[in-house]
């Protein structure tokens, strides 16, 4: 069903997303264009949810002492609203060859330069909360929402927005793996109703689910391997890698 070179971009891509879950908060973004080269349509973005899902699992059970509830619960309403967003755009594109490729890409893209100006800008100092006011809130909700339904790519959209409260290492860790937890959870039902009433096809196969059970593993050692690398990895140079190979992932989505 899959060629040993499928595979094996799978299992880095999973282990890359154990790394983002537990030790190295972004780095996520990289598994979605590598699993672009295994699956097309929206099987990449089904194929890569449930591998989340996995690593959210350990993330949540390790760093779930640490989450700020109080973030959270200034951000759900708009994260919402970026799914209604998501939905129209699915329901919009239908069965149309290579628009979700394309937009996938950009996105991705744009998240790179997002990301790539935030290290050059340098993240403010941890310390009291400033959310920006209820624009900025609803901004990077609004967004993180919508790349999150459609690429599963919103790791450094909310990473962002976690940094610019000047949250702790830990609290963002720990913040981040409840959010994305839930808001990976609840993309299910949608999924699966957007698969069997609208154009484009399913987001789950059977392929597609035996091929993220095989990634398990991949994604133990990815988790525990972040765990471990938590305070050891010098964090920007790895950041650096990231991004230029989603970049390139993300060129090869739109050419």
């Amino acid at each position: 069903m899959f060629t040993f070179g499928a595979l094996l971009l799978g299992a880095i891509a999973a282990f890359v997303v154990g790394l983002s879950k537990t030790g190295l908060p972004g780095s996520a973004l990289i598994a979605v264009p590598m699993l672009a080269v295994v699956f097309e349509g929206r099987l990449i973005t089904g194929a890569t949810l449930p591998i989340l899902i996995v690593a959210d699992l350990f993330a949540v059970g390790w760093y779930r002492k640490h989450t700020r509830w109080d973030v959270l619960r200034s951000i759900a309403a708009w994260i919402a609203l970026g799914y209604g967003f998501g939905i129209a755009f699915f329901l919009a594109i239908g069965a149309a060859s290579g628009v979700l490729e394309a937009t996938i890409g950009v996105i991705v893209l744009a998240i790179v330069g997002l990301q790539a100006w935030r290290m050059w800008r340098g993240a403010p100092d941890s310390g009291g909360l400033d959310r920006g006011g209820g624009t900025t809130a609803a901004s990077f909700g609004t967004i993180g929402g919508f790349t999150t339904f459609v690429a599963n790519a919103a790791g450094p959209v909310i990473n962002t927005y976690l940094i610019r409260l000047g949250l702790p290492k830990h609290e963002l860790i720990g913040t981040s793996a409840w959010l994305y937890f839930v808001v990976n959870l609840s993309k299910i039902p949608f999924y699966v109703a957007l698969g069997a009433w609208s154009a484009g096809g399913p987001f789950f196969t059977v392929d597609s689910l035996l091929f993220d059970l095989a990634m398990v593993p991949a994604i133990v050692a990815g988790v525990f391997g972040g765990r471990a690398l938590f305070h050891r990895i010098p964090q920007r140079a790895f950041a650096v890698v990231v991004l230029a190979l989603s970049a390139a992932g993300a060129v090869k989505l739109l050419v």
